[in-house]
């Protein structure tokens, strides 16, 4: 798989900062279709806490933190958003937020090395709803992910025709004119006329790159709209 693939334009984090990007995640705006893609999420999300033992959960991408609420009473949360809403300290339910770019928190090696030694290990990064497939760059942010001890979740807009078909009714009412839809075998991306690119990448492509890292795949989901994969560092 060639990165250069996938190399999106230095646009899509301006996006975010935007009116546009904002909308992106308002449940207002979210369609029945996108509803089921959370709905299916935190499923698999829940499902997964109940049944390993991590101690801090990192949401990249977290918007207003949606997934603080599957998490076990034990286990601490950490939200990364360029653009976060309200409080960042959230003592209550045992989580922080942290306004950063998710490229620049993950190069923070210093800062990575502390977190594994504070939660002994036991730390799982989630890139929740689709977020690999919105970053700018998305390959070269996921070599930079997966040179983190993490583990590794993935929530992923699938690349069948109904996930294409909900992707452009989400983006339409969201008010992003989508001018082109490219399908290739490993993906299919969405060309927007203000710049914005998104991709829903093929689960498979992505375990094949992850494993080559030193990652196993755990655990997959596949629905016709969205998939998910779980992956634990070998490497640890």
């Amino acid at each position: 798989m060639n990165s250069s693939a996938f190399g999106s334009r230095q646009v899509n984090r301006a996006i975010y900062l935007d009116g546009e990007g904002m909308r992106l995640m308002r449940p207002g705006y979210f369609t029945a279709r996108v509803r089921q893609f959370h709905e299916c999420e935190r499923a698999f999300c829940h499902e997964l806490l109940r049944s390993t033992t991590y101690r801090l959960i990192i949401e990249v991408g977290c918007s207003c933190y949606r997934l603080i609420g599957v998490k076990n009473d034990d286990c601490d949360y950490l939200g990364i958003d360029i653009n976060p809403p309200r409080a960042r300290r959230l003592k209550e339910d045992k989580g922080a937020v942290v306004r950063c770019e998710a490229n620049k928190f993950f190069k923070r090696r210093r800062l990575v090395g502390e977190i594994m030694r504070r939660y002994d290990g036991r730390v799982l990064c989630i890139l929740p709803f689709n977020f690999l497939g919105t970053m700018d760059h998305p390959m070269e942010f996921l070599t930079v992910m997966c040179q983190t001890p993490f583990d590794l979740a993935l929530s992923l807009f699938s690349t069948s025709e109904t996930a294409t078909a909900a992707r452009l009714e989400y983006y339409d009412r969201c008010g992003i004119n989508v001018q082109a839809v490219e399908r290739t075998d490993d993906c299919v991306r969405l060309d927007c006329s203000n710049g914005f690119q998104a991709f829903a990448f093929d689960p498979c492509v992505l375990t094949s790159r992850i494993s080559a890292f030193g990652f196993r795949l755990n655990e997959a989901m596949y629905f016709d709209i969205c998939n998910f994969l779980h992956f634990s560092n070998q490497r640890v």
